[in-house]
C-alpha cells in the first residue's frame, strides 16, 4: 500500500488535527452535561438547557461554571472509549484543497485503522489520542513526492520507478495526542489544551508541522535520487534529478508559505477594535485573511458556524456519547444563536492572543432587580446585563504546550439613587386698603399674619408658608472592574473520610474590589474610574465549592497532594498577580503509614518500630516514622502527613496542624491499625465505608 511523503505532513499538519477536532467538542459537550449538576437543574428534572447553562443567582454576580464543571467531571462513570472520525473524512478532505486525495488516503489507511480514542483521567484532563502508521512505499497523489518520482520516471524511460522504490528507511510515523485540561477548572476559568506530535525524532507542536514535514520531504527526496540513479540511464540521471528536485521545490515552498503565515499569526497578527456583533468581527477577520493571501474564509456568523457540516457532525456525535440518553437539551444552532446575540465587543489581538468582551441579555434581571429593591445593599437596581469574556491563547502554537482558553461571566449591576433637595419660602401677600391707618405683618413658626388697621376697623390675615420642593435625580452605573484577595493559606493534611475543608486555613483575608463609577447628574455625567474598596473578611467568608476531602481524594494520585480552589463570598478571586487563589491539602487515608493508600500490617509495624525508637531513648531526637518513598528524612513533610494518619486515636488537643513531635502515637494506634485491617478484610464488611468500620475500631 503506498501513500506520499507529504501526505505525512498533511496527516499530521492538516487531517489529524482536522480530524480530532470533534474531541474537543467531546470535551466541550462532557464539560457541558455535568453543568446540570448545581444551579438549576436537579436529579430528575429536565434536561439542561443554555438558559440554566449560562444561570448566575440573583445574589451573585460572578458565574460559577468551573465549579460546576469539575464536580460533575468527577461523577462521570464512562471514563474512556473510542471516537470515529470516519464521518468526517469528506469535509476534511474538502477542507485540504490541492492535498485531498492525499489527505484522504492518510485518513483511511494511516490513521481510522488505528483508532482514535479518549480517555477522562482522574484529575479530570481529557485526553484524545490518535497514531499515523508510516508506508514503506508512496504512490503518485497529487501533489506529492510521489506525484514527483512518477512524473520523473515516465519522462526518463522508468514509468515504473514509483513501485521499485521503497522508503523504509523514512520514518513518518507518529503518535498524535491532546490534551484538555479539564484538572485547572477546579482552581479557575482557564483550560489549557496542549498538542503533541511524538515521532521517533522528536515531539512537535501543532505549529511545528509543516517543518517537520519539510524536514521528512528532505529525508524522501534522498531516498528517490538514489532510485532515479538506480532505475534511470546513466546519461539521464543529472536531468532527471533536476527535474525532480524541481517538483519537490514546488511543495517545500508550499511549506514555506505556510511556516510564514503561522509566524505571522503567532508574531505579527495584530487587530483591536469594537464591534457591533460576532458577524462585524467575522466580516473584519476574513479581510484580513484576504488581505495576507489566504483563500479560505470563515463563515459570515456564528450561526453559520454551527451549521457547517463537520461543526455539526462533530458535535452530534459528542452529544450521543456524553448525553446517550437527551441529558443535554443544548444544540449547536443554539450556541451559534448565543454567541450571534453578543453585542457591543471589544476584541483585540497580538502576540498569538486573541481577546474578545462582549455583553449579552441578563435572564435574571428582573429577579435582580426585586432582590435589590428595598435598598438594605446600599442602593436599588434599574437595571442588569451580563458580560462574557473570551480569551484564547495559541502563542504556544510551535510548542508542545499549545495554549488555553479561558472563559469569564459576570453580571453588571446598573445602580441609581435619588436625592431630594427643599427649598421653603413664604407666600407673597398682598393687601388692599382704601384708607390704611396702619398695615402690620409678622411670621411666626412657618406662619405670616397681616393686621390692617382701617378708620378704626381692624383686619387680621393669617396664611402658612408655601413649601416647594425640588427633585434632581442622581442616576450611577456601578460596576466591578476587578478584584483581587490578600490573606494567609497554610497547608493541611485531610483524611480521606472527612466531609469538609477547614476554614481556618485561611486567614488575614482582604478582599481588594475596584469599581467604575458614572454619574448623571441631569445632563452631566463624570466617571471614576478604579474605585477601590478593601474589606477585612473573616474565615466565615471562606469555602470550597462542591470540593470535600472525600470527593477529592484519588486512589492513584501518588503523592497525595492537591490544590484546592479557595472561593470569597462563593466567588472565584484570584490573588494581586492573578493567580488562582488555592490551598494546598495532602489527603490520605487514616491509619495508612507507610502512604500506600491501603491500611494494613505494614502500617501497623511501622508504627509500633517507631514507638519503640521515641521510648528508648530517642525522644528528644527527630525519628522517621514511615518507610514511604515519599520520606526523605525525620522532617519531611511527608512524615508528618504520615504521622497524622497513624495517630488514629486522637484527644482534643490534637488537630489536623499538630506536628509529629507533640502526637502520641504508639502501640494502641498500631492496635487499632490492625483491628481496622481485620475488619476490612472481613466479607461482611464489604458495604460498609471506611468512616463505619473507623466508627467501630474507635467507639
Amino acid at each position: 500500500m503506498k501513500n506520499s511523503l507529504f501526505k505525512r505532513a498533511i496527516a499530521a499538519a492538516a487531517a489529524v488535527p482536522l480530524a480530532l477536532t470533534q474531541c474537543l467538542t467531546y470535551a466541550n459537550a462532557v464539560s457541558t452535561d455535568t453543568i446540570k449538576a448545581t444551579a438549576n437543574v436537579q436529579a430528575g428534572e429536565e434536561a439542561l438547557t443554555l438558559e440554566n447553562l449560562l444561570y448566575i443567582p440573583v445574589e451573585e454576580t460572578v458565574s460559577k461554571w468551573n465549579q460546576t464543571v469539575t464536580n460533575s467531571l468527577n461523577a462521570i462513570e464512562n471514563r474512556e472509549g473510542t471516537l470515529d472520525i470516519t464521518p468526517y473524512v469528506d469535509d476534511i478532505v474538502k477542507n485540504a484543497g490541492d492535498f485531498g486525495e492525499a489527505a484522504q488516503v492518510i485518513l483511511t489507511k494511516y490513521i481510522i485503522p488505528n483508532g482514535v480514542t479518549y480517555k477522562i483521567t482522574g484529575s479530570n484532563d481529557i485526553v484524545i489520542e490518535g497514531k499515523v502508521s508510516s508506508p514503506k512505499q508512496y504512490n503518485a497523489y497529487k501533489f506529492t513526492p510521489g506525484e514527483a518520482l512518477d512524473k520523473v520516471g515516465k519522462k526518463y524511460g522508468a514509468p515504473d520507478i514509483i513501485h521499485k522504490t521503497t522508503f523504509e528507511s523514512v520514518d513518518c510515523s507518529g503518535d498524535v495526542t491532546i490534551t484538555i485540561k479539564a484538572s485547572e477548572l477546579g482552581k479557575g476559568t482557564k483550560v489549557p489544551v496542549s498538542f503533541e506530535f511524538k515521532t521517533a525524532d522528536g515531539s512537535y507542536g501543532i505549529a511545528q508541522l509543516p517543518e517537520w514535514a519539510k524536514t521528512k520531504i528532505g529525508e524522501i527526496q534522498k531516498v528517490a535520487e538514489e532510485s532515479i540513479k538506480a532505475n534511470v540511464a546513466a546519461d539521464k540521471v543529472d536531468a532527471a534529478i533536476a527535474d525532480y528536485e524541481a517538483e519537490i521545490k514546488k511543495l517545500t515552498d508550499k511549506l514555506d508559505k505556510a511556516s510564514e503565515k503561522i509566524d505571522w499569526a503567532l508574531n505579527d497578527a495584530s487587530k483591536s477594535g469594537e464591534y457591533a456583533n460576532v458577524a462585524a468581527i467575522i466580516a473584519d477577520a476574513n479581510k484580513a485573511l484576504a488581505d495576507k493571501g489566504f483563500k479560505k474564509t470563515i463563515p459570515a456568523t456564528a450561526t453559520d458556524i454551527a451549521a457547517e457540516a463537520i461543526v455539526a457532525k462533530a458535535y452530534d456525535q459528542a452529544m450521543n456519547i456524553a448525553a446517550p440518553n437527551g441529558e443535554i437539551a443544548i444544540t449547536a444552532a443554539q450556541l451559534g444563536a448565543f454567541a450571534d446575540s453578543i453585542t457591543d465587543i471589544t476584541a483585540s489581538l497580538a502576540s498569538g492572543v486573541a481577546t474578545g468582551t462582549g455583553k449579552f441579555a441578563d435572564a435574571e434581571k428582573d429577579a435582580v432587580i426585586a432582590y435589590y429593591a428595598d435598598g438594605s445593599k446600599g442602593f436599588t437596581v434599574t437595571d442588569s446585563y451580563k458580560e462574557i469574556t473570551a480569551t484564547v491563547d495559541y502563542s504556544g502554537a510551535k510548542t508542545v504546550d499549545t495554549g488555553s482558553v479561558d472563559v469569564q461571566i459576570k453580571r453588571v449591576l446598573v445602580t441609581e439613587t435619588t436625592t431630594n433637595t427643599t427649598t421653603t419660602a413664604p407666600i407673597d401677600t398682598t393687601t388692599t386698603t382704601t384708607q390704611p391707618i396702619d398695615t402690620t405683618t409678622t411670621t411666626d413658626d412657618g406662619e405670616t399674619t397681616t393686621t390692617t388697621t382701617d378708620n378704626g376697623n381692624t383686619t387680621t390675615t393669617t396664611a402658612p408658608d408655601v413649601t416647594t420642593t425640588t427633585t434632581t435625580t442622581e442616576t450611577v452605573v456601578t460596576s466591578i472592574v476587578s478584584k483581587y484577595v490578600e490573606c494567609d493559606i497554610d497547608p493541611a493534611f485531610y483524611l480521606s473520610i472527612e466531609d469538609s475543608f477547614d476554614k481556618s486555613q485561611v486567614s488575614n483575608i482582604k478582599l481588594h474590589t475596584f469599581y467604575d463609577k458614572t454619574t448623571t447628574k441631569g445632563d452631566v455625567s463624570t466617571t471614576e474610574k478604579g474605585l477601590e474598596e478593601v474589606s477585612i473578611l473573616a474565615d466565615s467568608s471562606v469555602s470550597f465549592g462542591d470540593a470535600t476531602p472525600s470527593n477529592t481524594y484519588k486512589k492513584d494520585n501518588k503523592n497525595f497532594k492537591y490544590e484546592i480552589p479557595v472561593l470569597i463570598n462563593g466567588e472565584k478571586i484570584a490573588d494581586k498577580e492573578g493567580n488562582e487563589l488555592t490551598a494546598t491539602v495532602y489527603i490520605g487515608v487514616k491509619g495508612d503509614t507507610n502512604l500506600d493508600s491501603k491500611v494494613d500490617a505494614v502500617d501497623a509495624s511501622q508504627t509500633l518500630r517507631y514507638y519503640a525508637l521515641v521510648q528508648t531513648g530517642n525522644k528528644d531526637k527527630a525519628v522517621q516514622l514511615s518507610e514511604s518513598d515519599l520520606v526523605d528524612g525525620p522532617e519531611s513533610v511527608y512524615d508528618e502527613f504520615a504521622a497524622f494518619l497513624t495517630d488514629v486515636f486522637t484527644t482534643n488537643q490534637e488537630t489536623r496542624y499538630t506536628k509529629k513531635v507533640n502526637r502520641t502515637i504508639n502501640a494502641t494506634d498500631a492496635s487499632n491499625i490492625l483491628a481496622f485491617y481485620a475488619l476490612r478484610q472481613t466479607s461482611d464488611n464489604d458495604g460498609k465505608t471506611d468512616k463505619e468500620l473507623w466508627a467501630e475500631v474507635l467507639k
